[in-house]
């Protein structure tokens, strides 16, 4: 407790100038136990006025405090021992309108802060002592001196005074030392100090009666400066009036100068609007609007003059300001515009010609059927009309969007025409392969269909007709409309040899793509495309289902790999992934049911069911199929959901009533064998069904042994497990002087069991056994040694009942442990 102490004073009280007076540990506060030591410290201050505080004090961490809560001395009201009979720590405080229940590490430190708090409060509040209840350790009790009743003056003098400081009390030693008396001699001392007092009043009588004549040349003085300042403060007031008229005076001409000045402004400001006036009225020449009248939009080379007086024109409509529109000039100079509303509906059908006139010539082109016609020339033809169409979306937006419109519709139309025929033989061409393939593997015993490289080579040939007509097609729309996008590709082709391991799906590759980007590349692309690539995968999948799997992990591999997810291209690469998984989930699905549906139509003997090779294959396939993928989580999912799977049809197929095997027989051969499958592959995420599988297998074997293996020994069971009942009831040394229990019953039950019999039972159960069992199964040995532990565990309980009831009977069974070994050694053997 000293350490504690000493740690208290000097990080809590020693910068505060407190002194430590007394301390005791808290064990629980109103109750609660706290997990942190608290305390609950009295402290005094160091200077005047002395003060008295309570402190609770807690410790943070290992050798750091902190105050909690702090309270005066004054504050106390009672302090309560609790029981004054019975040494105890707990005690009680009552501050102000709070009681605190504490309790103590130990009635001795109780006892010594109550003692030291009481000890304060007597000598610094005689007057407002705190009720000490139920305090059994002896106090001294404080003197109390009652003052003498007295003047109300004398009261409230003694009540203001205040102690002499060090300064006061050096002067006074300093006078006695000039009077050269002593502190005893007092009165000596209040005589010579009245003597000087006198003395000094009779000076300062005399000093005011030889002064007087000088006070009364004051008053003169001070009488005739009043006057002067009387005198000042007239002539003040009339210069005053004059100031005003020389304001009034300035103002006026400050007034007009400011109007002067405003004047010359406006007349500045009005020649400049003139002149601007005049200048914007000639941006529009004659010339423009001629030019306009006349345009030839076929012909590239006056397409230039075209455009810069489409220009003149927008940008005298525009700049010109509201306030100057009513003017006469401006007006007449307006009413000629009539001839751009003329060439801008000239524009549109001559769009609108251009656009399908460039969609029918590319349609005519001869192309290799593995391919999609390029779209260069037909841009080349309309790039030219490029700054008619940025001068369109500038001044007439509705006008501009109608023409996206038309462009868009006659160019989907294209492309559905251009991909329906690109599709139709790469489709053609998968049925094709996949024909030529399953003949070959037919005549080597293999039907897998298409190969993985035959796969992969059609999947590359796909995307690599499509990265060059998509991109091309969104580049030269962002030129050609004049479409901002952040995200715009760059690069000519789509790179697709990048090791960023980056997560693209399809719906993050869309949010990528600019909003505008996407608004003009989606009509264009997006029914014609879903609907041919979700031909494409389905015609993947009609040649060979698990197909399905290669597709899935190259497409992922590709869209992961795409570094250029600005461009379109990116979105139909999702989507084609979109479409694959839906596939891939749909082949799954339909796996996991029919390893989950295992119908029986007739009885007959189950064995391992055929689910148990299609999971193996399955596995084997997926494994083969995305060894280094990145989209292996997936897998791993429907992974669980074909083990899932598996495990129900081994049970509904072991409790089918067409069924002529044991359940637990059905059970623990198909489990094991589903044991060996997980134990082969080392999938880490079906280690849990691993181990399953396993319990399984060893469970369903124990309940087959309980079930079939039955009692060889039937009637000695019989016997030992009444024995069994009778020893709840009489003593085991007694159950021999029972008549039915005697030691002849015994040896007659005995005699009814001799090794032959033995052996004979045991071999009729080997051959059930290898009846349940499918032939040549290597749970057979297994299953074999469980029934000769359970029956040497029977034959044991029996000769430990004998021990225990016949003792000393020398009575024992015709067939031994080792007989018993023996015979189940040789039937196996034998088998």
């Amino acid at each position: 407790m000293n350490a504690i102490r000493s740690s208290l004073q000097r990080q809590l009280f020693q910068d505060d100038e407190e002194r430590l007076s007394a301390i005791v540990s808290l064990v629980k506060i109103d109750g609660k136990k706290k997990k942190r030591p608290s305390y609950l410290c009295l402290t005094l201050s160091a200077e005047h006025p002395i003060c008295v505080r309570i402190y609770l004090v807690k410790e943070d961490k290992e050798d750091s405090y902190r105050k909690k809560e702090k309270f005066q001395l004054r504050e106390v009201r009672a302090v309560d021992g609790l029981n004054p009979r019975k040494p105890m720590p707990d005690f009680s405080i009552t501050l102000s309108d709070r009681t605190f229940r504490l309790t103590a590490s130990s009635c001795e430190e109780k006892d010594t802060f109550i003692r030291q708090l009481y000890k304060m409060a007597s000598k610094f509040f005689p007057f407002a002592m705190p009720d000490f209840m139920n305090v059994p350790i002896p106090v001294e009790e404080p003197v109390i001196i009652v003052p003498i009743a007295r003047p109300e003056e004398e009261q409230a003098a003694i009540e203001e005074y205040q102690p002499i400081s060090t300064k006061e009390e050096a002067d006074f030693r300093r006078l006695l030392q000039v009077t050269e008396l002593k502190l005893d001699q007092a009165d000596l001392f209040v005589k010579a100090l009245s003597n000087q007092l006198q003395s000094l009043d009779g000076a300062n009588i005399e000093s005011m009666m030889g002064s007087e004549k000088a006070v009364n040349q004051l008053l003169d003085v001070l009488d005739g400066a009043i006057d002067k300042v009387s005198e000042l403060d007239v002539e003040m007031n009339r210069c005053d009036q004059i100031l005003c008229v020389v304001r009034d005076s300035v103002e006026l001409i400050e007034e007009k100068d400011s109007l002067s000045v405003v004047e010359r402004k406006n007349k500045e400001k009005l020649e400049k609007e003139a002149r601007h006036l005049v200048a914007h009225l000639d941006i529009l020449s004659s010339k423009h609007l001629q030019v306009l009248s006349e345009a030839n939009i076929s012909d590239p080379a006056s397409i230039s003059r075209v455009v810069e007086a489409a220009r003149a024109v927008s940008q005298f409509v525009a700049e010109t300001p509201k306030t100057l529109r009513q003017m006469k000039a401006y007006q007449d100079q307006n009413s000629k515009l009539s001839v751009l509303d003329l060439f801008v509906d000239r524009l549109m059908s001559h769009l609108t010609a251009l656009f399908n006139n460039l969609a029918d010539m590319t349609e005519a082109q001869d192309w290799h059927s593995l391919s999609i016609p390029k779209q260069s020339q037909r841009h080349r033809a309309l790039s030219p009309l490029a700054d008619l169409m940025g001068w369109l979306k500038s001044t007439r937006d509705n006008v501009y969007r109608a023409a996206i419109d038309r462009y868009i519709d006659a160019t989907r139309k294209l492309y559905q025409r251009l991909f329906d025929r690109f599709f139709d033989v790469i489709c053609n061409e998968i049925t094709k392969t996949a024909a030529g393939t399953s003949d070959r593997r037919s005549s080597s015993g293999s039907g897998e269909g298409m190969s993985a490289n035959s796969l992969s080579t059609l999947i590359e040939t796909v995307l690599g007709e499509l990265n060059p007509v998509i991109t091309n097609e969104q580049k030269f729309c962002l030129r050609f409309f004049h479409i901002n996008s952040e995200n715009a590709i760059g690069s000519d082709t789509l790179s697709m040899d990048s090791g960023d391991s980056g997560s693209i799906g399809a719906r993050g590759v869309d949010k990528q793509v600019n909003e505008q980007v996407r608004l003009m590349m989606g009509p264009l692309f997006d029914s014609s495309l879903s609907s041919n690539l979700d031909r494409f995968t389905k015609a993947c999948c009609k040649s060979n289902r698990s197909n399905i799997l290669l597709l899935f992990v190259i497409m992922s591999k590709k869209v992961l790999s795409s570094t250029e997810s600005g461009s379109y291209y990116a979105v139909t690469f999702g989507s084609l992934v979109v479409l694959i998984k839906r596939q891939f989930d749909m082949y799954m699905e339909m796996e996991a049911q029919n390893l989950r549906e295992m119908k029986l139509t007739k009885k007959t003997r189950v064995g391992i069911l055929p689910t148990m090779d299609k999971l193996a294959l399955m596995i084997r396939l997926s494994e083969d199929r995305f060894k280094g993928s990145d989209r292996r989580t997936d897998l791993e999912k429907w992974y669980v959901t074909l083990v899932k799977a598996t495990c129900e049809g081994i049970e509904k197929t072991a409790s089918s009533p067409y069924s002529k095997s044991p359940p637990t027989v059905v059970r623990f051969e198909n489990y094991h064998q589903l044991y060996q499958t997980l134990s082969e592959q080392k999938i880490n995420c079906l280690d849990h069904y691993r181990k399953e599988a396993k319990r399984m297998t060893e469970e369903n074997i124990e309940m087959y042994v309980r079930e079939h293996m039955g009692r060889p020994l039937e009637k000695i069971h019989l016997f030992f497990d009444s024995v069994s009942r009778a020893k709840d009831r009489i003593r085991a040394e007694e159950i021999a002087y029972q008549q039915q229990f005697s030691k002849m019953e015994l040896k007659k039950v005995i005699s009814q069991y001799p090794g032959k019999e033995v052996r004979k039972g045991l071999e009729q159960l080997y051959k059930k056994l290898e009846k349940h069992l499918v032939d040549n199964s290597s749970l057979l040995q297994v299953v074999w040694r469980n029934m000769q532990e359970a029956f040497i565990k029977q034959m044991q309980s029996y000769q430990q009942i004998m021990a225990e009831c016949y003792p000393n009977s020398k009575i024992e069974l015709e067939v031994s442990i080792d007989d018993v070994l023996s015979y189940f050694s040789d039937i196996a053997q034998s088998h």
